[in-house]
């Protein structure tokens, strides 16, 4: 499983690094925005990992892991901007 580990945290590592190349790091969060977006693809990629691995064994976690961390990478930032945006949380309408 170790191995499994390292598999992940280079996933997302990419993955961030991609985003970052994608220019999809808010400017609201600094100058160390980059590093925030290369953790957040590394975290997300062990989480989808170890999720997939749970939930349908060894050889489909390795691409939940990958599903789950283009999702997180690219869902959080915009989440944030926009929750930055609104004072306090947004309502639901209907």
């Amino acid at each position: 499983m170790s191995i499994l580990f390292l598999i992940w945290l280079g996933l997302g590592l990419l993955i961030g690094a991609l985003a970052l190349a994608a220019r999809l790091r808010p400017a609201a969060w600094g100058r160390w925005g980059w590093l925030w977006m290369l953790g957040l693809g590394a975290l997300a990629a062990q989480l989808g990992g170890w999720l997939g691995t749970l939930l349908m064994g060894r050889l489909y976690g390795t691409a939940d892991a990958l599903w789950v961390a283009a999702l997180l990478v690219v869902a959080v930032p915009l989440l944030a901007e926009r929750w930055r945006g609104q004072k306090g949380l947004p309502r639901l309408r209907g």
